[in-house]
């Protein structure tokens, strides 16, 4: 074999090596496409189970207030149902608007990884959002339970009720230390999966 047919020959190679080498990139890039497309669908279905929970919470409320449902006498014992439905409209606008960020959302390859770094961007603020919401409703339970006591001031006494809403303040702290653990427990998998997918990415970039 001459120098010629030898340079052929191991071009020949080069080119099916390259080919082979696109060929896997191209499938790793398919299983990445298709593990993102699984977990945006995820996405669309807690944001819409949320969204559906904080509507039946506004509904809820709405109607307590229409129809006087705990027997309130006086306007300010409305307050914490009026911040439950603020709060639970808020939420609702932030889903909403994460929603239509994730249906506007197109996984090519020329854009796939901008496309989940600003999904796990979207994602990450509306779980804050809402971790604020969920904080701000715990305070606004309080306020709820001190409407409640307080039109039975007087059947109850000053020692009963501030028994009652110290035993209800220190509930309300249990109940956050409980859900704080359980989050630092239970991992955001969803937002874990993409920060996955999107270093694979990275991967793929830097090899090819």
């Amino acid at each position: 074999m001459n120098l010629d047919e030898l340079k052929s020959t191991w071009k020949g190679y080069d080119e099916k090596m390259l080919a082979s080498q696109k060929l896997s990139e191209r499938v790793v890039f398919m299983m990445i496409k298709d593990r993102s497309k699984s977990v945006l669908a995820k996405m669309e279905r807690n944001l819409t189970g949320a969204g559906l929970l904080m509507t039946a919470v506004v509904i809820f409320f709405a109607a307590a207030i229409a129809g006087n449902a705990f027997d309130y006498t006086s306007w300010y014992f409305y307050i914490p149902s009026v911040l439950y439905m603020g709060l639970a409209l808020f939420a609702i606008a932030v889903i909403v608007k994460n929603y239509r960020h994730l249906s506007r959302v197109s996984l090519s390859q020329q854009n796939l990884y901008d496309s989940l770094t600003t999904v796990l961007q979207w994602h990450q603020k509306t779980r804050a959002a809402l971790a604020r919401v969920w904080l701000l409703c715990m305070m606004s339970g309080f306020l709820f339970g001190v409407s409640m006591v307080a039109r039975k001031f007087e059947t109850y006494g000053t020692t009963k009720v501030m028994l009652m809403l110290g035993g209800e303040m220190l509930l309300i702290l249990v109940l956050y230390a409980l859900a704080r653990w359980v989050f630092a427990v239970f991992e955001d998998r969803l937002g874990k999966e993409l920060t996955e997918n999107i270093q694979e990415l990275d991967q793929l970039k830097a090899i090819s």
